[in-house]
């Protein structure tokens, strides 16, 4: 009887570990949040007029006190809104590739998505010049699509291998970026300071135009992403046991390329390229929530939104007027960090 009920009860130590890891990755999440938000202040003070708190505050709030209304709305409100979204896009974009080719180096730009995106977008700055700013993110997201196409095509359509497409995404990714060369070397000097700009990942001069052009196709997106998050899950087992537990794995990769391609091209046609972002988040948030892609992905957005406003204001706070580009900081910390992420899985590997 005794063993009976042993048997029978319930894995006590398996709930109290669930409990556990849940509980761990909602505070994850809530600081993360709370660093978002504290990030997010700074960045609305910091810059060639630095505003205090207190004045933030009555600005956005429009309390009785000293106020910065034209500043704060007009010029740095939009633009921390675009950074916490593009961050957030990019970083869930990486989850979704690096899961895909299941393969922790992945990120959309190793899958030639960004370098098509930027080849798009760059095209239209310098072709259409007097197109509105609210195309502009369209141009980058076909142009992302695009390059996507052409890498599943290579890669033969029949057998989407992950390292197939990782290999292909490269060799695409490099042939854009020879066009983007291309066309600022036959530029004219004075065409190509805004393309230049813009190809650093800067937020510069971004609007309430730019928030509008985005903010509903990028929170669809991350939406439809959480929607597939146990697919997600299931990518990383391989096709086999994926296809034995009922998933139809090409079709489903397609699916997410397609959601990672339109995330990653979106976020390129506002920002610009800002690289490593969708690479040091999904490691970043596995190191602190684990791989489960329920948790796992919107602690990479709330990790990828955090560290576009950090880059933003760190930015325009080194020597102001003067901006430094979100993107070039984001490369001088990034690099290193790959770095150290490619050191970390050859001793893996060794051991």
């Amino acid at each position: 009887m005794s063993v009976l009920s042993e048997t029978s009860a319930p894995p006590q130590w398996r709930v109290d570990f669930k409990t556990h890891r849940g509980t761990k990755a909602f505070r994850v999440q809530l600081l993360l949040f709370i660093a978002c938000i504290t990030a997010s202040m700074i960045s609305l003070g910091v810059g060639a007029v630095s505003i205090p708190l207190d004045v933030i505050i009555n600005s956005l709030f429009d309390l009785e006190g000293p106020k910065q209304t034209y500043i704060i709305w007009k010029s740095r409100l939009p633009r921390v809104l675009i950074a916490l979204m593009a961050g957030a896009s990019l970083a869930v974009s990486g989850v979704i590739v690096q899961a895909i080719v299941r393969n922790p180096l992945a990120s959309p730009k190793i899958m030639g998505i960004n370098s098509g995106a930027a080849l798009a977008a760059l095209g239209t700055i310098m072709f259409l010049p007097e197109m509105p700013v609210t195309y502009l993110p369209v141009a980058a997201a076909l142009g992302g699509i695009v390059a996507a196409v052409i890498v599943l095509f290579a890669a033969h359509l029949r057998q989407v291998s992950p390292a197939r497409l990782a290999l292909v995404g490269i060799a695409v990714g490099m042939v854009c970026d020879a066009g983007v060369d291309y066309l600022l070397v036959t530029a004219a000097t004075l065409e190509i300071s805004n393309p230049l700009v813009w190809l650093t990942g800067s937020l510069w001069a971004r609007t309430w135009a730019h928030v509008h052009s985005i903010w509903l196709p990028l929170i669809s997106l991350l939406g439809l992403t959480m929607v597939l998050s146990y697919q997600l899950d299931l990518q990383q087992l391989g096709d086999q046991t994926a296809r034995g537990l009922g998933q139809s794995t090409n079709k489903m990769r397609l699916l997410l390329l397609g959601v990672a391609t339109l995330l990653a091209s979106i976020s390129v046609g506002v920002v610009g390229v800002i690289g490593f972002i969708g690479l040091m988040s999904p490691h970043i948030s596995r190191s602190l929530v684990g791989g489960r892609h329920r948790v796992l992905l919107p602690t990479a957005a709330l990790v990828g939104a955090l560290l576009v406003v950090l880059a933003d204001a760190v930015g325009r706070a080194i020597a102001p007027p003067i901006e430094v580009s979100a993107g070039i900081l984001s490369a001088m910390l990034g690099a290193p960090y790959f770095i150290w992420i490619m050191t970390r899985s050859q001793k893996g590997q060794s051991a």
